[in-house]
């Protein structure tokens, strides 16, 4: 069955959607984050001066920032690297910071086979 980009954004907001095939401009104005964004990228960290959070998560917490959050080719990189993205697609949250409830999340992948067992198993996966 051949979704839409509409169509997958909906699905999105029941959990999260694995798209195979998809291209991230097929989701206009979505929060990007590619593949092999750093692990220190995905988390909130404690420094001397005080609690740094990413860029791309403040942005959504201000609401600077689309809650369509589009992970771009995760295939891209190797099924070990993929699970840095676990925390945020199965409790939605990074660093025990809680996203807000509007946001929703799509993963694209040129193959299926080449995508983690753990993070395919969180998604609804359209091909």
């Amino acid at each position: 069955m051949l979704l839409n980009s509409k169509e997958i954004i909906e699905l999105s907001k029941i959990s999260p959607v694995l798209v195979v095939g998809a291209k991230t401009e097929d989701f206009k104005n979505a929060t990007v984050l590619k593949a092999n964004i750093p692990s220190k990228s995905l988390g909130v960290v404690n420094t001397a001066t005080g609690i740094k959070t990413p860029l791309w998560l403040f942005q959504i917490l201000k609401g600077d920032a689309s809650h369509q959050i589009v992970i771009e080719e995760i295939d891209s990189i190797d099924a070990y690297s993929q699970e840095k993205f676990y925390e945020l697609l199965k409790y939605k949250t990074i660093s025990n910071i809680d996203l807000p409830e509007d946001c929703n999340i799509i993963v694209t992948a040129k193959k299926l086979e080449n995508v983690s067992a753990n993070i395919a198993c969180l998604c609804q996966i359209v091909k």
